[in-house]
C-alpha cells in the first residue's frame, strides 16, 4: 500500500521514467541490504572483540568495500527523488524556466560527470584485474567491488540524463 503511493507522488510519468524509477529503486535496496550486512557483521566483529579478545579478520576491509558499494548504489536513486543537496540560495529569485534551465544543465553535468566515473572505473577495474591487485588481509579481488560499483554509475547517468530532458519538458514528473 505505501509502496503505491509512494509510486504516485515520486513517480514519473514517462515509460522510460518508470521504468528507470523501478531499476534505480532496486539498486537501491541491494544497496539497502549490503548496508545491513556491513552492519550485521561489524555488530559480529564488536561482540568477538568484546567475547573471544578479537575482532573478525579483515573487519575494516569489507567496512570500506561494502560501504562504498553502498554508497555508489543510492546515487541513482537519489536522483531520480530527486533528494540530492540543493542551494537554492542564488536562484531564488529566478524565474521556473531559467530554474528549470539550470536543473537541466545541472543534471546534465551529473549526467556527464556519472559516465565518465563509470568508464574510468571500468578502465581501472581492467587494470586492477589484470595486475591482481587483492585486498590485503582477505584476499578480495578489488575488481569484483569496482564491478559491483560501475552499473551504479552508469545508471547515475542515465537519471542524469533523464532529469535533464524532464526539466526542459520532454517528461512529465
Amino acid at each position: 500500500m505505501a509502496d503505491s503511493v509512494l509510486m504516485q507522488v515520486i513517480a514519473p510519468r514517462d515509460r522510460f521514467g518508470r521504468v528507470l524509477f523501478r531499476l534505480c529503486r532496486g539498486v537501491a535496496l541491494t544497496g539497502g541490504l549490503t548496508l545491513l550486512a556491513v552492519a550485521a557483521m561489524t555488530v559480529a566483529s564488536v561482540a568477538s572483540r568484546a567475547l573471544a579478545g578479537h575482532a573478525l579478520l579483515g573487519d575494516f576491509e569489507l567496512v570500506q568495500l561494502g560501504c562504498a558499494v553502498a554508497v555508489a548504489s543510492f546515487l541513482p536513486y537519489g536522483q531520480m527523488r530527486r533528494t540530492h543537496v540543493l542551494v537554492d540560495f542564488f536562484t531564488s529569485g529566478m524565474s521556473p524556466r531559467s530554474k528549470r534551465r539550470l536543473d537541466a544543465v545541472g543534471a546534465l553535468l551529473l549526467a556527464t560527470c556519472a559516465a565518465a566515473i563509470a568508464w574510468q572505473m571500468t578502465i581501472g577495474m581492467l587494470e586492477i584485474r589484470a595486475a591482481g591487485e587483492t585486498s590485503m588481509l582477505l584476499g578480495v579481488p578489488v575488481w569484483a567491488v569496482y564491478l559491483m560499483m560501475v552499473p551504479s554509475f552508469a545508471l547515475l547517468s542515465l537519471t542524469g540524463l533523464h532529469s535533464a530532458w524532464t526539466f526542459l519538458g520532454g517528461g512529465e514528473s
